[in-house]
């Protein structure tokens, strides 16, 4: 980066409970809230699921938003600093105005406050690289909603509260996942902790390390991916390509490569990782010591970053894995709500297999 955004990003940051923060000050909140109020007039936005469909023209907006935060965000996005992620807080979300949060994944929030909002997410997650979804999660949906779901409360979902959501890389079996997971806090007034842990905090033995590296592990997809789960939540287009997408998941679970769980620069490798979805017996006595020293030693430096309205957690999602803490879920309109993107940095290493209305379903 040039002297002067280096200089700009240096020193933008805090650090609170072990997490970076950038938190705007009162100029770049009303600067941040005004241009997005702009694209969404000028672009005649009535519902938010519009802007999935204006992403070109989000990715050039993108360049007006506060300088301080373009530089912090760029030297993110080029040296991977801070490692594993960082929180921007004070963004302008009015919780009193985004309405009640959801209670079923067929739910469609509404309203000035939501498309407001989702502009402010699309707009940041354009200027670190190119929001994106699968066609085989809720039928393509680039923006989705993380609330808790009666009856999903004790599986491995978003969507679940009284268990455990156990920490992970996000789909985590994919080989385009994503390079950031963006999490906006609209409304959490539990403070229920979301889990994270940066991988340059992974402390294993040098001989496991070195296992690691090695492709021997096997990650399967989540549940969410799979034509049953979908079918019985959001339904499956039968005039799309979603036959091809869960057929490629199916192969996926059936015929599953062998992946290494890091890779990269050594100093702050990639890392992937699912421990709900890989098998954990393998035949290979080196590598099943190798991931259970990895899942104790990530267990034993997590973070707790409990989200407020307002708030954007940023996740490396190749240098840092996540989770959520359980909750007792009300299903009253005041639970926890996040609103959810992924980006990747390579949007061409997709070619040819992107489709859905905004053209960024991975099949």
């Amino acid at each position: 980066m040039g002297g002067s955004q280096t200089r700009l990003a240096e020193g933008a940051l805090s650090h609170e409970d072990g997490m970076p923060y950038l938190r705007l000050n009162t100029a770049e909140h009303t600067e941040l809230r005004s241009l997005a109020e702009t694209f969404v007039k000028e672009h005649g936005v009535e519902h938010p699921g519009t802007l999935e469909e204006l992403l070109g023209e989000l990715a050039v907006f993108a360049h007006r938003l506060p300088e301080r935060l373009r530089a912090v965000l760029t030297e993110f996005r080029l040296t991977g600093r801070p490692h594993g992620g960082l929180v921007l807080a004070n963004l302008p979300v009015d919780e009193t105005a985004v309405g009640a949060t959801p209670v079923g994944y067929t739910a469609e929030p509404e309203g000035a406050e939501v498309t407001n909002v989702t502009a402010v997410l699309l707009l940041i997650g354009s200027l670190l690289g190119a929001p994106f979804s699968y066609l085989s999660q809720q039928r393509g949906k680039l923006v989705l909603d993380v609330f808790p779901i009666a009856g999903h409360e004790e599986q491995q979902l978003g969507s679940s509260s009284a268990s455990l959501l156990e920490w992970h890389n996000e789909d985590a079996f994919h080989p385009n996942r994503a390079d950031w997971v963006m999490l906006l806090c609209l409304r959490n007034p539990d403070a229920v902790p979301t889990m994270f842990a940066p991988v340059t905090d992974l402390k294993v033995p040098a001989e496991q390390r070195e296992v690691l590296f090695q492709e021997r592990f096997i990650i399967l997809p989540d549940e969410s991916h799979t034509a049953e789960f979908n079918s019985e939540t959001t339904g499956i287009d039968p005039n799309s390509r979603h036959a091809e997408a869960f057929e490629r998941i199916r192969r996926m679970n059936q015929t599953p490569e062998q992946i290494s769980i890091l890779s990269g620069d050594p100093d702050a490798p990639y890392v992937r990782i699912d421990p709900a979805f890989m098998q954990h017996d393998l035949d290979d006595p080196a590598a099943e010591r190798a991931l259970e020293a990895t899942i104790e030693a990530f267990t034993a430096c997590m973070k707790d970053v409990a989200l407020a309205t307002g708030q954007l957690l940023i996740i490396d999602n190749k240098r840092a894995v996540h989770g959520r803490r359980p909750f007792r879920a009300r299903y009253d309109g005041t639970d926890r709500w996040l609103r959810r993107i992924n980006v990747t940095a390579d949007l061409r290493s997709s070619a040819g297999r992107r489709f859905g209305g905004h053209g960024r379903a991975l099949v």
